[in-house]
């Protein structure tokens, strides 16, 4: 029988989640993002999410650096969230700093996976990387939508070029996205390159912030 009801587009998003964190730390101030209200945001009313995909790399105590125990905290938030699944990089010390590994191709690989499965009608990314482009391209020749969601000063040309929409954050667009002030203290920083104050005169100013 010929239904009159059309279907809604599934939806997938990709979250590049160190790019995330550092562009709304640069752009708003701050990252205690609700992940599941965001994906939402940017899914729409027309249209049925999936799935989330948050990308990051596992953090581990070894050398000199130290990693905040917060993370497990922090991941395991994320756990709760339905329909939202984590995959974790690995990542290296290179002269005193957190260098990323692997995060770029997991994020590739399950865009072209699940476009091959046909799990998706359209996949948003969540990063304004260029280095996505190969994989957005494969994801649209097996006729997948892809949309580019970043802010304007972090995409790259390449990823502009080849997403079918660009969906411009801004800081405006984050309103009624952030966490309750009563959940801050969850928040924490967890890719921090720089050491962190000494001298902080209170306690407030030694809270991290959510990672993302």
């Amino acid at each position: 029988m010929f239904s009159i009801f059309k279907r809604k587009k599934k939806v997938m998003i990709f979250i590049d989640g160190s790019n995330l964190y550092h562009v709304l730390l640069k752009n708003c101030g701050r990252s205690d993002l609700m992940f599941s209200s965001f994906g939402k945001k940017l899914t729409g009313k027309d249209r049925v999410l999936k799935k989330i995909f948050y990308y990051n790399v596992k953090q581990e105590l070894q050398g000199k650096i130290k990693i905040p125990e917060e993370q497990k905290k922090f991941l395991k938030s994320l756990d709760k969230i339905d329909n939202l699944e984590v995959k974790l990089g690995i990542w290296k010390e290179q002269n005193g700093s957190i260098v990323e590994k692997g995060v770029d191709v997991l994020l590739a690989t399950d865009l072209v996976l699940n476009s091959v499965k046909n799990k998706f009608d359209t996949a948003i990314i969540v990063s304004g990387d260029g280095d996505f482009f190969p994989a957005i391209e494969a994801a649209k020749k097996q006729g997948k939508k892809v949309e580019v969601a970043a802010f304007e000063s972090n995409i790259s040309k390449e990823a502009s070029d080849s997403a079918d929409k660009v969906i411009k954050l801004k800081k405006s667009f984050f309103n009624r996205l952030w966490m309750p002030k009563k959940n801050n203290k969850r928040n924490y920083k967890s890719n921090k390159k720089n050491s962190t104050n000494k001298n902080s005169k209170s306690r407030s100013n030694t809270k991290r912030k959510l990672l993302v």
